[in-house]
């Protein structure tokens, strides 16, 4: 530990060094800054970080007047808009209205994550940019401080009118030293629940940060848990709730002793009024040595000697999700970490990944105990490249408690997991009853290259391997127990052999009610590893392979999955979205959410990088999946939000950042669970929105957008379909023009207006409209 005081108080003398050589003009800068222009590092860069760097425990909110006058205005309206609701004076507000953020934990970019594939693009690229590289050796290059960016969800205002902050990064909080810096980012809860803290954990030092969002978008740090707290652990992982306000976090490496090996460990977090939670107990998720000799109580550790190597045992937990009203929790294991950041150099074969996952009791909320280990069943696919099997189980997602009685959905004990390497989703019926060697209860049910076969047109045919590494990972189901969604990293062309067509980059979403409902007597049909008997003469008539074949048709069988949509992701790097989040403060009243958030990032030094953007995805009640188009860089216009930038709030030439986890947060109250569901009609899906849209004028007179007094607008161009209209200003002082739709051909057109604030600044919007010929277009298709 004295060591790692000594790097950072390197690093901190490296970064001032930095400043000072690169900013040695600031004061002439700020005296006369048009007489200089841009100086390769804004001197207010050096004060804030080393500010910000030894405030040792609280952390500087960097929000604006004005962001928070908005979310102030934004809960009052939201309040009594609500409030009239209940009394039946109102209608019900749109769940976008409600004041509402994304908290996203990400890591300053830094030379360090300059990985093998990013070395030899610049290599073989000879239109790399010298300048543009110096230019960029602050933001992209140097170390800094790692944090959390808070974006503005609202979408619009309580009248329907867009949020003009919508998308917009309102707040960047930094942490300080000696933890507030090289952590690797990683994961926070699943999702946040009105009341929750925030726990958010460090990948590479363990480190567990402890956040109070009370006042969103400010956010105060009640504790640093450092990784010296739980030595029986290290790797922090991912967090998960469990009874009496306790949070439980996965320690996915071993004992300091052995730092990033295995086994790996749950530590508990109780309540503490002063800190916000504190350490309460910790135990480990294996035994060294349990492939031969067992665990404690004699628990079977399934894998073989191969798999459970250095130590004989499979034991590094890495996804963790908790039934409190079975008493039951499950995680998944997925690799033993330190083989995985050691980038140029790989892992020496595929036994550094796991085939296993752990159920514990969890009826003492304090202390989880070991009840039972489960091996998944590999195949049915048997890929070239072996390291393309079933192994590194990444992720969890449980199925919920009372999904019937809350939203007219399927109640079910199941819990799924998934593999990284191979592309199975596996489902376990019952997880009561998963104890001892429960090896016999996974069934693999979904495949990801199934949703990269089925991808629409011609995009997806022809992957040589379906599924293989394909680097699926965050999953989750709605709380009707019918939807289950997940996001696929993917793998580029030619990234593992000459011939290899990769893997696509995509969120996808699954229809599993036909299994949710099966499992209701603890069993099921679907099985794509072992076949499956269809018609209950207790023969196998399907083997794997062939029930693999038929799904990739996109036929139905058994009890199986079927693939709802798929939203394939634009991402060019070594990446692409690994970790996600459904917006849980907007399901609808069948238990559908409005919309979900994702990033394209995974783990420094693994050689997988990701390009750094974030983006929304708007969910029709059937589950279809589309980006939200209104959800836009405040600083380049780009689809999502890009923290591959240079300024953050209150914070210039801060630089790149590295988002890969996020929950939705609101103001206290605002999101409780006894609010009423934001109710929408079946009709308002992506396959029907056309038909819906054409019950409205087809010529009509659009007004230009409200924005704070402090902004006034000059100018206004509205621009449909790339043609210029006239406007004119109102005299309510905002703009107007037509806009006539009558004979268009298009399903979709967009208005975009571009507005000219007084002092030269430009803000965009984009409106998007269905012209009636769509229905008809639409019912065309569907008769012939």
């Amino acid at each position: 530990m004295r060591r790692r005081f000594g790097v950072l108080t390197a690093v901190a003398a490296g970064i001032a060094l930095s400043a000072t050589s690169l900013g040695g003009s600031a004061a002439l800068a700020q005296s006369d800054p048009s007489g200089l222009g841009d100086l390769p590092i804004n001197p207010e860069w050096l004060v804030n970080t080393l500010s910000r760097a030894t405030t040792t425990t609280s952390v500087k909110n960097n929000t604006s007047p004005e962001s928070i006058a908005n979310r102030d205005r934004a809960k009052a309206e939201w309040n009594a808009a609500q409030a009239a609701f209940k009394a039946k004076k109102g209608k019900q507000p749109d769940p976008r209205a409600k004041p509402e953020y994304s908290v996203v934990w990400s890591s300053k970019n830094n030379i360090a994550d300059v990985h093998a594939d990013v070395i030899s693009k610049f290599v073989q690229a000879s239109t790399v940019n010298p300048q543009g590289l110096a230019d960029l050796l602050n933001p992209q290059f140097l170390p800094g401080l790692d944090g959390f960016q808070v974006i503005d969800q609202r979408k619009l205002n309580i009248d329907g009118t867009p949020n003009i902050e919508y998308g917009k990064v309102v707040n960047l909080v930094q942490l300080p030293l000696p933890w507030g810096i090289e952590n690797e980012a990683h994961h926070m809860q699943y999702q946040w629940e009105d009341g929750d803290l925030i726990y958010a954990g460090s990948l590479f030092l363990g480190t567990t940060f402890v956040l109070d969002p009370a006042d969103v978008p400010n956010l105060t740090l009640k504790n640093i848990i450092a990784p010296t707290e739980y030595p029986q652990g290290t790797i922090a992982d991912a967090y998960e709730k469990n009874a009496d306000g306790r949070f439980v976090l996965t320690l996915m490496g071993g004992p300091l002793a052995n730092f990033g090996g295995s086994p790996g460990a749950l530590a508990t977090f109780k309540p503490d009024a002063k800190k916000g939670a504190v350490l309460e107990s910790v135990v480990q998720a294996g035994n060294i040595g349990g492939v031969l000799t067992g665990n404690e109580g004699g628990i079977k550790e399934p894998c073989s000697v191969r798999e459970g190597r250095p130590l004989g045992t499979c034991a590094n937990p890495h996804g963790i999700e908790f039934r409190p009203d079975l008493g039951v929790g499950f995680t998944s294991d997925y690799a033993e970490p330190r083989e995985i950041v050691l980038d140029p150099v790989k892992t020496i074969d595929k036994y550094a990944f796991r085939p296993t996952v752990r159920s514990w009791d969890i009826t003492n909320s304090s202390k989880p105990k070991l009840q039972g280990v489960a091996h998944v069943p590999n195949g049915p696919l048997e890929p070239a490249q072996r390291a393309h099997e079933q192994y590194g189980m990444m992720e969890a997602a449980k199925t919920w408690p009372d999904a019937a009685k809350k939203y007219n959905g399927i109640d079910s004990k199941g819990v799924f997991t998934g593999s990284m390497c191979g592309g199975g989703v596996f489902f376990v019926p019952d997880m009561t009853k998963m104890k001892g060697d429960f090896s016999d209860q996974i069934h693999q049910v979904w495949n990801d290259g199934l949703s990269q076969i089925l991808l629409t047109g011609q995009a997806g045919k022809f992957a040589d391997e379906p599924g293989g590494c394909a680097g699926g990972a965050w999953h989750q189901v709605a709380p009707n127990n019918k939807l289950f969604f997940r996001a696929v990293q993917g793998r580029n062309a030619g990234g593992d052999n000459y011939f290899d067509q990769g893997q696509k980059k995509m969120i996808y979403d699954l229809d599993i009610s036909p299994l949710t409902k099966s499992a209701q007597d603890g069993k099921i049909t679907c099985d794509i590893s072992r076949g499956i008997d269809t018609n209950g003469d207790g023969k196998k008539d399907l083997t794997g392979i062939q029930l693999f074949n038929k799904l990739a048709k996109g036929e139905k069988v058994a009890d199986c999955p079927f693939l709802v949509d798929t939203l394939e992701v634009h991402d060019i790097t070594s990446g692409g979205p690994h970790w996600a989040a459904l917006d849980n403060h907007s399901f609808d009243q069948n238990g559908v959410p409005w919309r979900l958030s994702f990033s394209n990032y995974f783990v420094s030094r693994t050689g997988v990088d990701g390009d750094h953007r974030f983006y929304d995805v708007d969910v029709t009640p059937e589950g279809k999946l589309s980006y939200d188009d209104d959800f836009r860089d405040e600083k380049t216009g780009a689809l999502g939000v890009n923290f591959n930038r240079r300024n953050w709030p209150g914070s210039p030439d801060v630089g790149f950042y590295k988002p890969h986890s996020m929950v939705w947060v609101c103001p206290p109250g605002i999101c409780a669970d006894s609010e009423p569901r934001a109710i929408r009609s079946a009709k308002a899906t992506a396959s029907s929105a056309s038909t819906k849209s054409c019950k409205g004028a087809r010529r009509f007179t659009v007004t230009s957008d409200t924005f704070p007094k402090a902004t006034k607008i000059k100018k206004v161009t509205f621009t449909l379909a790339g043609k210029v209209l006239k406007a004119k200003k109102a005299k309510n002082g905002r703009f107007q023009s037509t806009v006539d739709l009558r004979g268009s051909k298009k399903t979709a057109v967009k208005l975009v207006l571009k507005f000219t604030t007084t002092k030269g600044k430009t803000i965009t919007k984009t409106r998007t409209y269905h012209p009636c010929t769509a229905a008809k277009k639409a019912a065309t298709t569907k008769k012939s």
